[in-house]
């Protein structure tokens, strides 16, 4: 089973669309402690709905929060890239537990990750996948994309053409 590491940009973009439930069924979702942090705790500070039904995704063990081992490099890359804790948990995560691709949506995290060689996918990328898997229909997947344009920080032109490679 393909392993993912997510944080939390993405992880929270991916339960606003609902995608996330789709995905934790096809895929083993991983998450470092930070990002159940930024996610769930300040998500419920906040009173997002988001955070509750992502913490009852990691009760359900449909998530699973790992440790990272090496803190010294967490702070190497938070120094390095100007990520933030869970930014940089997440790629150190990723590269420990040899995880086959990382999800993110932050600008900063995706260069780190050209950097490091570290295959990375969006939140839109992921919908487009969805949909040429069948495992969403078209609708759903034009709809999953209008909201990230609402949710997400994603240039007006990206969702345009998402749009246009579904034949919108």
């Amino acid at each position: 089973m393909m392993v993912i590491i997510s944080d939390a940009s993405s992880l929270v973009l991916l339960q606003k669309i609902g995608l996330l439930e789709i995905l934790i069924k096809k895929f083993e979702v991983s998450i470092p402690a930070e990002v159940y942090k930024e996610a769930v705790v300040r998500g419920k500070e906040k009173k997002s709905s988001d955070a509750y039904l992502i913490e009852e995704k990691i009760r359900n063990n449909f998530i699973k929060i790992k440790s990272v081992k090496g803190s010294d490099k967490v702070t190497k890359v938070i120094e390095e890239f100007g990520l933030g804790g869970g930014e940089a948990e997440a790629i150190i995560l990723f590269l420990e537990q040899k995880a086959d691709v990382l999800a993110t949506d932050d600008h900063k995290a995706i260069n780190a990750c050209k950097i490091f060689e570290i295959p990375f996918i969006t939140a839109l990328t992921f919908i487009l996948n969805a949909f040429e898997d069948k495992l969403i229909e078209k609708n759903k997947a034009k709809k999953m994309i209008e909201e990230l344009g609402i949710y997400g920080r994603y240039k007006d032109e990206l969702i345009y053409k998402a749009l246009k490679y579904l034949g919108e």
